[in-house]
Formats: C-alpha cells, structure tokens, sequence
C-alpha cells in the first residue's frame, strides 16, 4: 500500500570549496556545478562538457536524494557514518559528491555503500569511496561484478534477500525483491519510518528505461513493480534511478507504462511480420516521446522486445551508464 501526502522537497545550501562555481537555482533544490582546473577552461568539442551537477533534496531529517547530473543517489545520516546508496559516475564524480555529502552531514566518512545494481553509472564512484573505508553492499548475485570493479581491500557484503542497518528511528532496509528485472540483481533502500524508498533502476520517470541488460526480465520487473505497490512497503517519497522525482504513483504508472505498451506495440508488429530492420517506421511511442533517453535508448529496446515476441532469446548489452545524447 502507498500513502501520498503532499510535500515540499526542501533544499539547504551546500558547503563547498572555494575551487567549486555555485549556482543557485529554484528554492526547491540547491544546484552545484563543479569545473575542474583553477582558471577558465579550454575550449571542448561539441559533447564533451565535463561539468558535474549535483542537485539536493531533503527527504527528511538526515535522509537525501541527489541527482547527480542524470542519475539519482541518496544517503541516510547513521551513527558511525552515512550509508550512501549508489556511487554515481566516475571517481571525479565520486570526490565532487563526497563534498556535497560533507557540507550537509558533517565530516565523517561514508560508512556503507549500497549499489542498487552492477550498471556503472551507479557505481563508477565505488573506488574512490572504498578507499575512504566504505564498505559495499550489493546483492549476492552481482556483487562478484562489483568487486571485479573497484579497488576494495573487502569483498561487498552480500544481500541475499534482506539486510537491517541503522538504529530503531532511522532503521534501513536494504531488500531484494526476489526476481530478475532491470538487471539480474537489483536492490531497494526504504526507510520505513521516514516513508522514503530509494528504488534505482526498478523506476524510471519522464526517462525511458533501460531494457538492455543480458539479465533483463520485463516480466520480473512488473512483478517487482507489483511489490513494490504492496502492503509491504508505505512511503511517501519515492527516489526512481533516472528522471523527474513526482507523486510516487505517477513515477510506478511512468514505468510500468512504459514495460507494458513497448512490449504491446511489439508484439502487434511481430504479428504482423513486420521487419525489425524497419524499427525508426513502427516504434513510435508518442506518450513517451518527450522522455528523456528516447532517442537514444527507445529504439534499441525495441529491437530487443521484438525479439522477445518472437521467442528468440538475446543477450542483451552491458554498459558503462546510461546512452547520452
């Protein structure tokens, strides 16, 4: 069951090194633009701006979400530390990040970092805060992944199916939901007291999901979507990987959508014996045309759901992050 309560997302200015530029944005959010180098960069080709954009919200006390130039984060303040949940992009990502976390919840190091799957723009940062002394929690079935990818001196913790962190009035529970969906191994935070879940990839809003990995399940990503619609979990606050925060129904509706009418709009043209080379003709989505990634991701997965209509099994691709324009 979800309970929605109107709310404000509240924003607090960061504390940041005179080296970093700050722009000031709308009162909701606190925006952060990080230029590496002392003084006025060189010029850059087209496409390869290197500027990092945190933008904060808080979710309650000690609990925030960041959205990380396309990729959303969060961390939970506990004793000992706060437990962040995904690393974002890069390790110089990853220092910019850590500094943001710094000016909002003192100095103690990040204590337990969650990655809520193996896909690299959820944990390109994993090195530089392992070196710091986090440690990484993953779920069982990617965390071999995990650890083939960052310089830890210890293995992540593996999450089987539940793990409890955190005192009794900030406790956190980082859970598999039990199927393949968005990746083989995709984990949740939620924070049931605070009413706030982190979902990462499981949700996507107004951004076209990524339905490419070899360990895509759409069927088991409905039935996630379906846990997480249960009694099981009530929130009020719902951080997706990707996208626009919104009323958490709008955000489950956004995905599941989206799940159901590529695959309904494939299997239709498959019917039909319609060519997958001809896919720029007949998988147009209008609904979702204005999302982000529609360009660049909505076609390829495509493909691979026409595939799937047809029975033929694919292996999908793995990637580094999300495709940007």
């Amino acid at each position: 069951m979800i309970r929605f309560t109107p709310h404000r997302l509240v924003a607090i200015g960061l504390l940041l090194p005179a080296v970093l530029t700050v722009l000031l944005v709308a009162p909701s959010a606190a925006q952060t633009s990080y230029l590496p180098g002392a003084g006025p960069p060189a010029k850059k080709p087209a496409g390869s701006d290197t500027t990092i954009t945190i933008v904060v919200h808080t979710l309650a006390p000690g609990v925030f979400a960041a959205k990380v130039n396309y990729v959303w984060i969060g961390w939970v303040e506990l004793p000992g530390g706060p437990l962040l949940i995904d690393s974002s992009l890069d390790e110089k990502t990853a220092a910019a990040l850590a500094d943001t976390i710094r000016g909002r919840s003192g100095p103690t190091p990040v204590q337990y970092l969650v990655n809520t799957n193996a896909d690299g723009d959820h944990l390109g940062g994993n090195a530089y805060f392992a070196a710091a002394g986090a440690t990484i929690i993953a779920q069982a079935k990617v965390a071999a992944k995990i650890d083939s990818t960052t310089k830890a001196s210890k293995p992540a913790l593996r999450v089987d199916h539940r793990k409890v962190l955190g005192p009794a009035d900030r406790k956190v529970q980082i859970v598999w939901l039990g199927k393949p969906a968005h990746t083989g191994g995709d984990l949740i935070v939620y924070l049931p007291k605070q009413k706030v879940l982190f979902a990462g990839d499981l949700v996507w809003n107004k951004a076209v999901p990524w339905l490419l990995d070899p360990n895509f399940d759409r069927k088991g990503w409905i039935a996630s979507l379906d846990s997480l619609m249960s009694k099981g979990f009530v929130y009020e606050k719902l951080v997706p990987g990707h996208g626009i925060l919104a009323d958490p129904a709008a955000e489950l509706r956004y995905t599941r959508g989206y799940l159901n009418d590529s695959f309904d709009k494939v299997a239709r043209v498959a019917s039909w014996g319609t060519s997958v080379n001809a896919v720029r003709d007949w998988a147009y989505l209008g609904p979702y045309e204005d999302s982000e990634f529609y360009e660049t991701v909505h076609y390829m997965n495509m493909r691979r759901l026409y595939n799937e209509a047809l029975g033929i099994k694919t292996p999908g691709r793995s990637r580094t992050r999300v495709i940007k324009p």
